[in-house]
């Protein structure tokens, strides 16, 4: 574990960007600055210990003139402190309609992603900026880390916010609320006070004005304690994330955007809930979902679950993620010179060649056929039920389609998908799994058409 800093609040800060590898003498930040007690501490405390700074504000216009005042103030701020100023003017609430997001993933999501831009262009600079600091303490990290408890996770959620993010990096973290007011007092530090922060319309406030005072009434060094408890959270959450690495690498099999789980590896795995629960969680699936799929590990193919992106398939061996995909057009006509066409998720597309210039290739996204059997128009559509073909190599023994997908072990999520090309109520091809051998080339054949699915 490592030692907390000790000392003044300069001091402590000084040590603790050291300690972190975060703000130094010889690297230029952007400091995000709203103009709360906060952000306008950080900035006194990077003036202080001598960090070369930049200060950005973004005004969301979300609170009318004292939006406005916020950023006269900061810039006010910026210029005493002879540091370069940025600021931008966001309509938030429209973002947010139209993003169909809350307001603070709107803010968020828009501050960051200007912050970026800043970087960006200041890379060119004599002295670029390396890194943004946000000004989160301590308390922020403690009200993260109950609010996580809260609404369910894993020992990730345990971490709280961490001093570095990429290069988005929090030298405050080490700090406590009302360390940071008694240095302002100390100090006279002036600062804007967010009327926001008082009310209980957010979830986080609601656990800094009620449920935190109530533990510190039973531990008055609730934030000590929980500090430590943070760090050491942090260190097991490492060693956690290795192991998990290490597992999944041998659990999970990639294939083409696709997770497939093999069943009987699961089965043997210990602790399976929490190494599935860690890697499912990123496609929208929670803890209690988890747990249903494990309920049905010994059951018949085909039982489902769905997230707002994805699904898992219990399929044969295996659990199958797959996005959920788009609705295939019901009938695509494709008609004589088309070159290229695109079919829900599928693009097809045609070459005509001679048949001494093509070689045959037996892979499944490719078909070759023999030109002079097809005229074109040619429809793609999905497969329906009682469809048959011939299959190439079976000699010109009819097969259904549901029967022939049973017989080659298509998982479920590839046969709901499936598509064929006919021409004159003929299948010519089940894309991406077999040519009918009514149109295969043969040695008699003059003209190939060649037909490739991507």
């Amino acid at each position: 574990m490592r030692r907390k800093p000790s000392g003044t609040l300069l001091q402590r800060f000084v040590e603790y960007n050291a300690v972190h590898r975060l703000a130094s003498t010889k690297k230029r930040t952007l400091l995000a600055v709203s103009g709360g007690l906060d952000s306008v501490v950080m900035m006194n405390l990077f003036k202080s210990a001598g960090f070369p700074f930049a200060v950005a504000h973004a005004n969301f216009q979300l609170r009318g003139e004292d939006s406005n005042a916020d950023e006269e103030f900061v810039k006010s701020l910026a210029n005493q402190f002879g540091a370069a100023f940025f600021s931008v003017k966001f309509n938030t609430d429209k973002y947010k309609n139209e993003n169909s997001v809350s307001l603070q993933v709107a803010a968020r999501k828009l501050r960051y992603e200007w912050f970026e831009q800043i970087l960006n262009t200041a890379r060119s600079s004599e002295m670029p900026l390396i890194n943004i600091a946000t000004a989160h303490h301590l308390n922020d990290s403690i009200e993260t880390v109950l609010l996580n408890l809260t609404r369910g996770t894993g020992v990730r959620g345990l971490r709280g916010i961490p001093e570095r993010n990429g290069h988005v990096i929090r030298p405050l973290l080490f700090a406590s609320r009302s360390e940071l007011e008694d240095y302002a007092q100390q100090n006279g530090i002036v600062h804007r006070e967010d009327s926001s922060n008082a009310t209980d319309k957010y979830a986080r406030n609601k656990i800094r004005h009620h449920v935190i005072p109530v533990l510190k009434e039973i531990n008055p060094s609730l934030e000590n304690t929980l500090s430590s408890s943070i760090q050491i959270f942090s260190e097991l959450a490492d060693l956690y994330v290795r192991k998990q690495q290490i597992i999944q690498r041998n659990l999970f099999i990639e294939k083409q955007g696709e997770l497939f789980i093999p069943i009987r590896k699961l089965k043997s795995i210990n602790h399976v809930a929490s190494i599935l629960y860690e890697r499912l969680n990123e496609f929208g699936f929670n803890a209690s979902q988890v747990d249903d799929l494990l309920s049905v590990i010994d059951s018949q193919p085909g039982i489902q679950f769905c997230s707002a992106t994805h699904r898992i398939i219990r399929d044969r061996k295996f659990f199958i993620l797959t996005p959920v995909s788009g609705v295939q057009p019901s009938l695509t006509v494709v008609e004589k010179g088309v070159e290229l066409i695109q079919v829900g998720n599928y693009s097809f597309s045609f070459t005509l060649s001679s048949a001494q210039d093509v070689k045959v290739k037996s892979a499944k996204q490719f078909a070759f056929v023999d030109a002079a059997l097809v005229n074109f128009p040619v429809v793609i559509r999905p497969w329906r039920a009682g469809d048959y073909f011939y299959p190439f190599g079976m000699k010109l023994k009819k097969k259904k389609l549901k029967k022939f997908f049973t017989d080659e072990k298509i998982p479920l999520h590839e046969k709901e998908n499936a598509l064929v090309m006919e021409f004159d109520g003929k299948i010519i091809w089940v894309c991406g799994h077999r040519l009918d051998e009514r149109f295969r080339v043969t040695d008699k054949t003059k003209t190939v058409l060649k037909i490739e699915l991507s």
